[in-house]
């Protein structure tokens, strides 16, 4: 049975995070993430450090899988902050990715090309790899 048009039914290894309810692009959210301001304060440190982390640990031009930092996470880790799957954590790391791009600290790229920086992270879907700004003169 073939899906409608613009059905967001996972295909090709994609995973279903949730439907449009759950996307913090939109404003909304009905995860766990949501609970209480200190657990996504913690939240938000631990992917900060393991993304910087991450980012630090390849040189220019090797990439990092955004999936990367969450799936670190222990199972008593996740549980600690209210989550029971990494998965759960990739729209704040995307999030979190797109923020540092508008910094100027990181470059997204999707299939080995640059995501230009008028592309905002609405407007792209599928994986993406994210790499350190090189540093000039270097």
């Amino acid at each position: 049975m073939k899906s409608a048009k613009g059905d967001k039914t996972p295909r090709n290894g994609d995973v279903a995070v949730g439907d449009s309810r759950d996307d913090p692009r939109n404003g909304k959210t009905s995860s766990p993430l949501e609970s209480t301001s200190q657990s996504d304060s913690e939240t938000t440190q631990i992917l900060r450090r393991g993304l910087s982390s991450k980012l630090q640990s390849r040189q220019f031009p090797k990439t990092i899988c955004p999936s990367e930092i969450p799936r670190a996470l222990s199972k008593s880790d996740l549980a600690s902050l209210g989550l029971s799957d990494w998965r759960q954590l990739m729209p704040q790391v995307r999030s979190m990715l797109f923020n540092m791009r508008a910094k100027g600290e990181v470059e997204i790229l999707q299939k080995g090309q640059l995501i230009p920086t008028s592309t905002t992270l609405d407007d792209v879907h599928g994986p993406i790899r994210a790499r350190l700004v090189p540093k000039k003169g270097v």
